[in-house]
């Protein structure tokens, strides 16, 4: 079953955009009177029937709306550092969203060595990725972030927040990100963060500290970027 995307159909359109009724028509070679199933961004699912086939501007009717298609039991943020290689980023940006991830933030801190951020060509490999693994909710990708004003961000009292660190700080305890999922209870909404190649910068991980963010380790293996973060896409995805 092929996927569609139209952000506007919860708002009462009728009509895929002109990139996806080309897909639909000229691609997929559909016709009217049709079947076709739409996602709208936000967890809905619609099957809807093709009432003009137009390669420009495929009308439908909607049929039925499943509510939370292809959702996962948790709310999951990833704030990851770009790496200079921005087609790694764009990968994890792809693999995330097809394991489960909600929300994407781009940040850069201390010792980042990409200091600009372009999210487009992201943004429509996310919708790519979330129709091919049958996402209805499609990840948001924030704006680059400076580390010190995500580190401050009001999250709720529940959520958990994790931050990777390579190296221990004295006085303060570093746990595997097993463990940490493992005492989370049934609380659900995590927050990770994962640095730049040269990692966070110590001032930095005492912000973290002061704010109430765990430091977690990944394991033994140094891994790049892209790696440890879905690395920790994958265990929180796992052990939910």
């Amino acid at each position: 079953m092929e996927l569609f995307f139209s952000r506007e159909i919860a708002a009462g359109a009728r009509e895929l955009d002109r990139q996806e009724s080309g897909h639909c028509i000229k691609v997929l070679r559909h016709r009217e009177g049709d079947m076709i199933h739409i996602v709208d961004g936000s967890g809905g699912l619609y099957r809807c029937r093709i009432t003009k086939a137009d390669a420009g501007a495929t009308a439908f009717e909607v049929e039925e709306k499943i509510e939370g298609y292809g959702s996962h039991p948790y709310r999951l943020t990833m704030a990851v550092a770009p790496p200079k290689n921005i087609d790694r980023f764009e990968w994890f940006c792809e693999k995330a969203t097809e394991i489960g991830v909600d929300e994407i933030v781009p940040i850069v801190g201390d010792y980042s060595e990409r200091k600009v951020f372009k999210g487009d060509r992201c943004e429509r490999i996310i919708i790519s990725a979330a129709k091919q693994s049958h996402k209805g909710a499609i990840p948001s990708l924030g704006a680059l972030t400076p580390v010190r004003g995500f580190l401050t961000r009001d999250f709720g009292a529940d959520t958990h927040k994790y931050i990777c660190y390579c190296s221990d700080v004295d006085g303060a305890q570093k746990i595997h990100i097993r463990q940490a999922l493992a005492t989370a209870g049934d609380t659900n909404d995590f927050v990770v963060m994962i640095g730049p190649e040269g990692d966070f910068s110590r001032d930095e991980i005492a912000l973290a500290l002061e704010n109430g963010w765990q430091l977690i380790s990944l394991g033994d293996s140094r891994l790049r970027i892209e790696t440890a973060a879905l690395t920790a896409v994958a265990a929180v995805y796992l052990s939910r």
